[in-house]
């Protein structure tokens, strides 16, 4: 069993002082004060060791405390940064769809195939023939003036990256 340490920390001293007081009272030896003396300043000394390294490691927990919720925060905030990102994406692909004039189901295509859903995968999604797939695929890249599914995802992604310097097109530069 371990002795709680407020308890020592009020029981040591108690011991001393009526040690102390006995001694002064009596006719101890030198030796016995000293060593007395000793453990008392010894007792002195241990105890605010141990009072700081609790502030220290309270001050410390403080503070791994704080940055802890600092960083549940900043983890929120870029969820909700990344969620609002791809919404405001999305949003801008139907936005297209529509200037293109294209139908729920080449729109449904269209998402998949930028997704990088190959067309029987898509047809299984759909619940639809492959054929139809492909019809729907290549209604979107004539509406849209591209050429096949690599320009219909280059189209949305290419805006999406940093330039790399003014030689290098981006989206808007394509046939709409």
């Amino acid at each position: 069993m371990t002795i709680k340490l407020p308890l020592l920390f009020a029981v040591f001293p108690a011991y001393q002082a009526w040690d102390l007081y006995q001694l002064a009272t009596s006719a101890a030896p030198t030796y016995h004060w000293v060593a007395e003396a000793a453990a008392t300043v010894a007792f002195i000394v241990i105890l605010s060791l141990v009072i700081r390294d609790r502030k220290q490691a309270a001050n410390a927990l403080e503070v791994l405390s704080n940055s802890a919720e600092a960083s549940a925060r900043a983890l929120v905030e870029r969820n909700q940064g990344a969620q609002q990102s791809t919404k405001d994406f999305l949003q801008s692909m139907q936005d297209q769809f529509d200037a293109w004039s294209l139908t729920p189901a080449e729109k449904d295509v269209a998402l998949l195939l930028v997704k990088g859903l190959s067309l029987e995968e898509i047809a299984r999604v759909r619940e639809s023939g492959a054929k139809t797939v492909r019809q729907h695929a290549a209604n979107v890249y004539a509406k849209a003036k591209l050429e096949g599914r690599h320009q219909l995802a280059a189209y949305f992604f290419e805006d999406l990256l940093a330039p790399v310097g003014p030689h290098v097109a981006c989206a808007s530069a394509m046939p709409q």
